[in-house]
């Protein structure tokens, strides 16, 4: 497995608006609406329980689950648009994670890695939430991204991350993407602070 690689933050690409309103509005709709399937996947540390919908993985190609053998079919073209802004080489999987509020003690997520090999990952959030995604840079501080509407951040996948409690909204629901770069998505900008919000935790 690969070490954590240590944090560059010009390689943590920042997208607003990264698709047109439309768009994102297809993608949403279906992710947060009561059409699709999710799965239980358990509970992490720091209280978060997590349901999924695996949309690709590598290994299987689309997910067809076991009593729903359309269901991912119609899932995949709902973020077609997603994927083909990103215009990736390869895709290795695409996920939406889900986590809810359980109680008022939750803490940071464990710092994870997506995947155990070299290739970019990308979160696309769903809707805007006070819990954040947060980069381990071997220092006393956190780089810390705020969850946005519309957002989509890419970054090595060798960067350990995690997302910190949320006080707003019942759930947080995201777009978890790992793929093998084709190019850098333009008209991007990298974010600009390295410290933590204590509001956050």
């Amino acid at each position: 497995m690969l070490q954590p690689e240590p944090i560059d933050e010009s390689k943590i690409i920042v997208t607003d608006d990264f698709l047109p309103e439309k768009d994102f509005a297809i993608v949403r709709d279906y992710i947060l609406g009561n059409q699709m399937s999710w799965y239980w996947v358990g509970n992490y540390a720091g209280g978060y329980p997590l349901m999924e919908h695996v949309f690709y993985s590598e290994k299987r190609g689309p997910e067809l689950h076991v009593g729903t053998p359309m269901v991912n079919t119609v899932a995949f073209r709902a973020i077609d648009p997603v994927i083909a802004r990103l215009q990736p080489a390869s895709l290795i999987r695409v996920r939406a994670n889900c986590n809810w509020r359980t109680n008022d003690k939750m803490q940071q997520r464990d710092w994870h890695t997506d995947v155990p090999f070299e290739c970019q990952s990308g979160i696309y959030y769903m809707h805007d939430s006070d819990g954040c995604t947060v980069f381990k840079d071997g220092t006393n501080e956190q780089i810390e991204v705020e969850t946005k509407e519309n957002r989509f951040i890419q970054f090595p996948s060798t960067y350990e991350h995690a997302a910190t409690p949320f006080t707003e909204g019942v759930r947080r629901v995201v777009l978890n993407i790992n793929f093998h770069i084709n190019k850098i998505i333009p008209n991007v900008t990298t974010i600009t602070t390295g410290t933590s919000n204590p509001e956050h935790w």
